[in-house]
């Protein structure tokens, strides 16, 4: 029986029927099920859980089936559909749908865009009052992209105060300001999304507003491209940076884009020329620096916009795979093709049918479930007004292992295409479906999708099919008659977003479309206090190496090797087969990723969350390249990274600050002396000094320590360098160094080296999360490494200094070596390649699928 009853109970849920005993159980390794716990299974007053995992299940399935009952129909029956489909781990919905469904609070969307018009309080979608609405979204967990586009340059006259603009690159630091605020409040901090325009006359100013990596924090960045800009780069032709005429009355009687304004005859007032290819050059010179700013392909987006006579598109939400409208936000979730393989390396298309058909219902019971903010009324009328939802995947890597195809190759990229294909196809004969029992989405006429007037056309892959996987025949014709009789139910049907946390817990490898981003590692468990070390190997690996006949002795050995470089590609004891399949991120080209991206495009009506990674001796050359094949491929954005390119700019930005501390006379060579009173100001550097580096492993790494001295064969400064430059492991090293440095470069009448045995002697011994190693090798946290380190130069230091006063020549500074590789192998820290995570500690955050996730336990700042 539904009971129509919303008021909670007082656990904080509206009231839910008990679980049905015949429901079946979901199957979950311990790590997936912990970490449902932490992030969905809703809690009492007290902290402890109200409810177990299937019965948070339960909660969802049966609160977005409970739309279901103005069309008639048996909410139970539906409940019980959705609850298998979500418990067989064929689909889940994105994360707020598990957190916000049967709560009073109900908001089930992630991400929302908003309009900014050119106002500071007139208007319902001016500066401030659109931050006011972005600030209640980001309230419920939601996150939100903009378009500063409308906002006049920086320095324009404002004629109502006599003043001048502030710009859209400071309004942007007031949002970003603003934001900052709410997360410190208490609220986990939403991710946001900021374009700009290419033409726009402050566009040089935006691209380098993030130079500064701590000056801009809660925004990502994307550049608006035009089809006409990329001409332009290619012509090698100038560029205007323009902006309409603010003084014109025509300004403020016309509301729209920059074309849109020209057509309606407001003038447009060219700032400046610049060289395309210039302002090209330096927004891929900032990608190649820090991965930002990506780029949106706005003419590209806008040739698929399902609703032209409503909006043109002009932004997306904070992670790029959604383009939306003003007041927009998009109902989210993934097919798990993982749990969609057939026998003998095959895929069982009929289940992979039926998971589509059920998930596209659910999809669009949620845009009727979700309570949007209702202090925002505008949200909700533009969800219902074009019904958009994104059916998505993750898992591709994991099917593409079963099946035995290369992800990035040539087959690959027509495997991918011909799985995308069969979902989009069937997601819209069941949208059709849903139209035909409940009526097309409201804004259909004038859409492309206008049954008297339909302009939509079937999508078709990049390059024809020529292989043949068992998919049965897609007849498109049907969806075309479908849609010229009913309409359709969704203005947009298909998205890849990202899938930390749900493919974590679905138990993937490879996230959304992205490839595995590794084949082993050392996963650490606490298990009452004790750490246990357990190594993880990608279960598809293990068992193409068992059927290839490989022995037990052997696999182990192969194990421990990919353990160290992270691929199986330089192995030669796993055949060439198994290679040729079992590729990882960092064996993938950046084309390939690419021609993957473009692929899958072809058959996703919105865009993709996706990061073409490159390697760390990649040249601006390299992304430039990239950009331009994805222009031309169709894709519709790209974010870029390059392995540890922000050291460069560490690097960079450390010399400068030492050309900063050097005397004024750069150039002597006698070092300055100590100064006897302690409360001088620190020395100054001199131009060059001697040192000794060393490493060490720790629980977040290898550390490299270099101890510089001065003349006087005393410590002057530390530096202490741990993983990629410019992530938070790396800043509390540098931190650590500078500190150091301060201490021993401060006047004193206390010899340095005695401060320096003062702060080892107070890092010694310092606890982490876990501990490396064991015995007189255990490292317990990187102070504690850090410490180490010190008292081995220290002791070094006495033995040096006395052999020197003996005539003997100083013994060279070296660290005691673990046992053996097999101790490394053994006591190496989870997923040595990434960076700290906020909420479970281990150093597996990466840069994948537009975002940076945790492969530890599934955090996502998405």
């Amino acid at each position: 029986m539904v009971t129509k009853n919303h008021t909670p109970t007082k656990n904080g849920l509206l009231p839910t029927p008990p679980l049905p005993k015949d429901l079946p159980t979901v199957h979950l390794t311990d790590n997936a099920r912990q970490v449902l716990i932490r992030r969905y299974v809703r809690r009492g007053e007290d902290g402890q859980p109200v409810e177990t995992v299937e019965e948070m299940f339960w909660r969802v399935a049966y609160h977005v089936a409970k739309v279901e009952e103005q069309w008639g129909n048996d909410v139970m029956q539906v409940a019980r559909d959705y609850y298998r489909l979500l418990t067989s781990k064929k689909f889940f919905p994105n994360s707020p749908t598990f957190t916000g469904a049967g709560t009073p609070l109900g908001q089930l969307a992630a991400c929302f865009v908003l309009p900014i018009s050119d106002d500071m309080g007139r208007e319902p979608d001016g500066i401030f009052q659109t931050l006011r609405d972005a600030a209640l979204i980001q309230q419920t967990g939601g996150g939100n992209g903009f378009s500063f586009s409308r906002l006049r340059p920086k320095g324009a006259l404002v004629k109502s105060s006599a003043g001048q603009a502030t710009g859209p690159v400071g309004f942007l630091r007031v949002y970003d300001h603003a934001f900052g605020e709410i997360a410190q409040g208490g609220t986990r901090r939403g991710a946001n999304m900021g374009v700009l325009r290419v033409d726009h006359p402050d566009i040089e100013e935006f691209i380098t507003c993030k130079t500064d990596e701590n000056a801009i924090t809660n925004f990502n960045i994307s550049v608006g491209i035009t089809d006409a800009f990329m001409r332009a780069v290619e012509n090698d032709e100038e560029w205007e940076l323009r902006f309409p005429d603010v003084r014109s009355p025509r300004y403020r009687e016309v509301r729209g884009t920059l074309e849109q304004l020209e057509a309606a005859g407001v003038p447009i007032v060219t700032y400046r020329r610049v060289r395309a290819r210039d302002l090209f050059n330096k927004i891929v010179k900032q990608a190649h620096h820090n991965g930002e700013p990506g780029v949106l392909f706005l003419d590209t987006a806008n040739r698929s916009n399902p609703v032209p006579h409503l909006y043109p598109l002009e932004a997306t939400n904070p992670c790029g795979e959604q383009w939306l409208g003003p007041y927009e936000n998009c109902c989210l979730g993934s097919i798990n093709l993982n749990e969609h393989c057939g026998p003998d390396g095959t895929v069982d298309w009929e289940a992979l049918r039926q998971s589509v058909v059920t998930a596209t219902r659910f999809l669009d019971d949620v845009v009727d479930a979700n309570a949007y903010v209702p202090a925002v009324p505008q949200l909700k009328e533009a969800a219902h007004r074009a019904r958009r939802i994104g059916l998505g995947i993750m898992g591709l890597a994991d099917l593409m292992y079963h099946v035995g195809v290369r992800y990035g190759s040539d087959e690959g990229q027509e495997f991918a295409a011909q799985v995308m294909e069969f979902i989009r196809f069937h997601a819209m004969k069941t949208s059709i479906d849903l139209a035909r029992e409940r009526g097309p989405f409201p804004a259909i006429k004038g859409s492309i999708y206008d049954p008297e007037n339909l302009t939509w056309t079937p999508p078709k892959p990049l390059t024809p099919y020529q292989r043949d996987w068992g998919r049965p025949a897609l007849d498109w014709n049907e969806v075309v008659a479908g849609i010229r009789q009913y309409g359709i139910r969704n203005a947009a049907q298909t998205t890849i977003a990202p899938t930390g946390t749900i493919a974590t817990v679905a138990g993937c490898e490879g996230y959304g479309c992205e490839p595995v981003f590794a084949l082993a590692y050392i996963r650490h468990v606490n298990d009452n206090g004790k750490d246990l070390q357990l190594t993880y190997v990608s279960p598809r690996f293990e068992k193409a190496l068992l059927d290839a006949g490989i022995p037990e002795e052997k696999r182990r050995e192969i194990f421990e090797q990919v353990l160290k470089e992270g691929t199986c590609q330089n192995i030669p004891d796993v055949p060439e087969s198994i290679r040729n399949v079992f590729v990882v991120a960092s064996d993938i080209t950046a084309e390939e990723h690419v021609r993957m991206q473009a692929t899958l495009q072809a058959f996703v009506d919105n865009s993709i969350s996706k990061t073409i990674n490159f390697p760390e001796h990649a040249t601006e050359e390299d992304v430039a390249t990239a950009y331009m094949l994805a222009w031309k491929l169709g894709c519709k954005g790209l974010t870029v990274y390059v392995t540890g390119s922000r050291e460069k700019v560490v690097l960079e930005t450390l010399a400068t600050a030492e050309k900063k501390k050097q005397v004024e006379e750069p150039h002597k060579a006698e070092t300055p002396q100590q100064l006897p009173i302690w409360h001088d100001l620190k020395k100054p550097r001199p131009r060059y000094l001697p040192g000794f580096t060393y490493s060490i492993q720790t629980p977040l790494g290898k550390a490299f320590i270099t101890i510089n001295e001065n003349g006087d064969a005393q410590p002057f400064e530390v530096f202490v360098n741990t993983a990629k430059a410019g992530s938070d492991t790396a800043a509390v090293s540098e931190a650590i160094g500078r500190l150091l440095s301060y201490i021993l470069r401060l006047a004193s009448p206390i010899e340095p080296a005695r401060r320096l045995r003062e702060a080892a002697d107070q890092l010694l011994g310092i606890g982490g999360g876990r501990s490396l190693g064991f015995g007189p090798n255990r490292v317990r946290s990187l102070p504690d490494g850090v410490g180490q380190i010190l008292d081995e130069y220290l002791r070094q230091r006495e033995e040096r200094l006395k052999a020197q006063s003996q005539g003997s020549t100083s013994p060279t500074p070296s660290i005691p070596a673990p046992e053996s590789d097999e101790f490394l192998l053994r006591n190496q820290p989870l997923l040595e390649f990434g960076d700290l995570c906020p909420e479970c500690g281990q150093a597996a955050v990466v840069n994948e699928e537009g975002c940076r996730k945790c492969y530890a336990c599934g955090f996502s700042e998405c």
